[in-house]
């Protein structure tokens, strides 16, 4: 019995890890899409979001990235978002100012540029799309 196992084990599809990152990936980037179509929910919110989202993408594509890409883009984990202190009218009775988060037009430049950057890189390993000579096996597999 433990010889027709091995045999069932031995002809199953084997997981595919890079098949799986890329899925994680897209599902990020659905994500994303999804926050922002969102119209009840504040940009600052939806800011917040995002770059939680951009440093998943970061930590979930480094895999299938050369160690001086994924070097490259470590600042991704250090993002935040902007703060400003916020004035009251009654002061602030020997307390420090409360910070509120807000939108910043930057940030959401940095954040696309970042996944764009990191797209890109993807697609130089060929992960995105198959190369030239292998389309039709590629298509054929599935």
């Amino acid at each position: 019995m433990a010889l027709e196992e091995f045999k069932l084990q031995d002809n199953a599809a084997p997981f595919n890890m890079a098949l799986s990152t890329l899925e994680s990936l897209r599902a990020i980037l659905s994500d994303i899409k999804q926050i922002y179509k969102d119209p009840f929910l504040p940009d600052e919110i939806k800011q917040k979001l995002k770059i939680n989202l951009v440093k998943r993408f970061y930590v979930d594509s480094s895999p299938l990235l050369s160690q001086s890409v994924v070097d490259s883009y470590k600042d991704i984990l250090e993002l935040k978002p902007v703060k400003v202190i916020v004035l009251n009218a009654l002061g602030n009775n020997g307390t420090s100012l409360p910070k509120k988060i807000t939108y910043d037009e930057e940030m959401e430049s940095s954040l696309d540029n970042y996944l764009i950057k990191l797209q890109i890189e993807l697609q130089k390993e060929k992960y995105y799309m198959p190369p030239r000579k292998d389309k039709g096996s590629a298509v054929g597999s599935f």
